[in-house]
């Protein structure tokens, strides 16, 4: 595991350096990030004006409250409650008040916010994707942005097909853990579980290269990806490089420190106003999206380089693929 860890501290080391050299290819990830913002902003907007709309619906249907009522709604109706006290949307049991609010109009405009979102991201993963493989097959500054957005977009098709596909994976994992506490057969289904998942990360993350760098439909990136692990071109295994891992954890680290932050401000009742406190949160802030951005960067540099590495090792006999040279930043990792 340290090994694995050392060898993932050095692959991050080696990307930001190279990203240091060409700076664009951080702006994918960059954007990213924003997007993320404002995604997660327009669903919030979405969901509280529905809820407000609900709320001023059910008021002006309300008859007029005399004493007599009011006591009746004490002792029948929850919807008689104040709307921030029990079954309110803030309440573990307001489930029920969110449930009429969820129409059909707002059920569509979370789902296509949703599928925007993710869109999104697996669009800018895979600009990022074409501007490393420029990078490390090209040299520095080869390729622009405009170019790899156009590559992208030929391939949209098949990225939304690997959403589709996605999503019936993880449903599949999910229903199998569902599954686990069916006596004696739940290990077993919470097992199969955990190979759903890991192997359809993996595969993901392999057949998205070979979408968008060789163009190929989503069936024939999925061949690539089995061929890829299945055909010994790649003499090392993924986990042997805890990129992944690294990320995850230093992004929690960071996470943790903020909530710890506003915890401690609160407790001590430090003004949100206060100069040290809007000094430490703006710090805060920029470092998670600059963690973030460099977390999503540093993940689709690592697949980038296993499948240039892979497409090289392809080329020659099977016999010489161990004298193949990784991609520089992979080279780095494994040294």
């Amino acid at each position: 595991m340290f090994e694995s860890f050392g060898r993932g501290f050095r692959m991050i080391g080696a990307s930001i350096k190279m990203a240091w050299q060409d700076k664009r290819l951080l702006l994918p990830s960059i954007l990213t990030v924003f997007t993320n913002i404002l995604f997660a902003m327009l669903i919030a907007w979405q969901a509280s004006q529905k809820m407000a709309h609900h709320e001023v619906a059910q008021q002006a249907d309300a008859p007029a409250v005399t004493h007599g009522m009011l006591r009746h709604m004490r002792h029948s109706s929850p919807q008689g409650l104040p709307s921030m006290g029990i079954n309110s949307p803030l309440d573990q049991g307001g489930m029920q008040q969110l449930g009429a609010a969820v129409t059909d109009e707002t059920t569509l405009a979370v789902v296509a916010l949703m599928m925007t979102w993710w869109l999104t991201n697996r669009f800018l993963e895979g600009v990022t994707t074409a501007l490393v493989y420029s990078h490390l097959t090209e040299g520095k500054g080869s390729g622009t942005f405009s170019q790899a957005c156009a590559a992208v977009f030929q391939s949209l098709p098949a990225i939304i097909i690997l959403g589709l596909v996605t999503l019936i994976a993880k449903r599949i994992a999910g229903w199998l853990r569902n599954k686990r506490n069916s006596g004696f057969l739940g290990f077993g289904f919470n097992f199969l579980a955990g190979i759903v998942e890991v192997f359809w990360t993996l595969a993901g993350h392999l057949i998205l290269p070979a979408i968008v760098i060789e163009g190929t439909s989503f069936w024939g990136g999925l061949k690539r990806a089995d061929k890829i692990a299945s055909g010994n071109l790649l003499t090392i295994g993924i986990g042997e490089v805890g990129v992944d891992a690294l990320c995850r954890f230093t992004t929690w680290i960071l996470y943790m420190i903020g909530l710890s932050g506003f915890g401690y401000a609160y407790y001590a009742k430090i003004g949100l106003s206060s100069p040290v406190f809007v000094f430490l949160a703006l710090l805060w802030a920029s470092s998670v999206v600059v963690t973030t951005a460099l977390s999503i960067y540093i993940r689709s540099a690592f697949y980038t380089c296993l499948y240039v590495w892979a497409i090289d090792a392809e080329a020659v006999q099977e016999t010489e693929r161990v004298r193949v040279k990784p991609p520089e930043p992979l080279a780095a990792a494994l040294a």
